[in-house]
């Protein structure tokens, strides 16, 4: 079959498949197989940026060995980063081009020239498709023009997929919140509320743990109310300072740390390290504009938390805050039951 009839087979093909009801990652395995068959390359990758971290994660393969993708993590900045500013990157010799990462590593795969494509988002690069040959190779333009039109197909069943996950972790987030605004109608007992709040944030967020403090006026100081998921010696690694720990929290801010093991607004940096926690997520608790304690996050590699996520810890730290308050209000009642009653006895 010729380039070209090729070429077409596979576009009619892939785009058949990237509008089936099939996984992304499994429309995504057949972009790239067909792409290895239309164009007789020698391995074909997808690429995605993670934002957080910098780099390209590998979402979609074909022709490449495991070995080859155990060189270490690629960053955007340093792979032919072309192409992470929407440009179509051609490279001749991928061994010796001072653009590719692990040069080393594509010599042993056996990789000599690669075309990377931009993967565009409504205008925005969001990772790059990749065409690695076994010999040197100058690309036809209906080549780049096939593989360009295939990327952007991609890109537009990325972008619909990570759509209908956002509408499902919508209905996730709506679900957990209802589940904790029941037990505050239902129960008094804040110890079992402030313990399903941090459980379902763990849970919900995919956070490595979560943490509710309470400020104690007396002590200028945090007081732990509920935890999961930290050791016990992280626990007790000493007091937490209100001007010290994440202070601007206690401003009725939502802060977010980056890198817990460098940030000066962090405490105890050196635990956090030693902890394994990298990023924290701050979110106020507040009654009647008081801030009365924090719901932190803490997660085990970098991450930025999407305004969607951080109104849900919101909510999550306001059912908090008014579990607190239902508690005390009905136990300043009991007291003053009490003393009515005892008031009223005849002496």
């Amino acid at each position: 079959m010729e380039g070209h009839a090729r070429c077409l087979f596979a576009f009619t093909h892939v785009c058949k498949a990237l509008n089936t009801a099939l996984s992304l990652e499994e429309r995504l395995k057949i972009m790239v197989q067909g792409m290895v068959v239309a164009l007789e390359v020698k391995g074909c990758t997808i690429r995605l940026l993670d934002e957080s971290r910098g780099t390209l994660e590998l979402v979609a393969s074909c022709g490449l060995s495991d070995r080859y993708f155990e060189k270490g993590a690629v960053l955007a900045s340093k792979s032919v980063s072309d192409a992470m500013m929407g440009e179509i990157a051609y490279v001749r010799d991928a061994g010796t081009d001072p653009r590719i990462q692990y040069p080393e590593a594509v010599r042993s795969e056996g990789i000599v020239s690669i075309l990377i494509l931009p993967i565009r988002v409504r205008g925005k690069v969001i990772g790059v498709l990749k065409l690695h040959t076994s010999r040197e190779r100058v690309f036809e333009q209906h080549e780049i023009e096939f593989a360009a039109s295939l990327a952007e197909q991609g890109g537009l069943a990325i972008e619909n997929a990570r759509l209908l996950e956002d509408k499902s972790r919508e209905a996730l987030y709506l679900q957990a919140v209802t589940e904790v605004a029941r037990a505050v109608g239902g129960t008094l007992d804040t110890e079992e509320i402030l313990g399903l709040i941090v459980g379902r944030a763990i849970d919900v967020l995919g956070l490595k743990a979560s943490a509710l403090l309470l400020l104690n006026l007396a002590t200028r100081e945090l007081d732990l109310a509920s935890a999961k998921g930290l050791s016990s010696e992280y626990l007790v690694k000493g007091p937490l300072s209100l001007d010290r720990s994440i202070a601007r929290g206690m401003m009725g801010e939502v802060v977010w740390i980056e890198d817990a093991s460098t940030d000066p607004r962090l405490q105890y940096p050196d635990r956090a390290r030693e902890e394994g926690i990298a990023s924290i997520l701050s979110v106020p608790m507040t009654v009647k504009d008081q801030t009365i304690g924090a719901l932190r996050f803490y997660t085990s590699h970098p991450r930025e938390f999407s305004t969607l996520e951080v109104e849900f810890g919101k909510s999550l730290a306001e059912f908090g805050a008014l579990a607190l308050q239902n508690a005390r209000l009905h136990q300043t009642l009991r007291e003053d039951y009490r003393a009515a009653v005892e008031g009223s006895r005849p002496h």
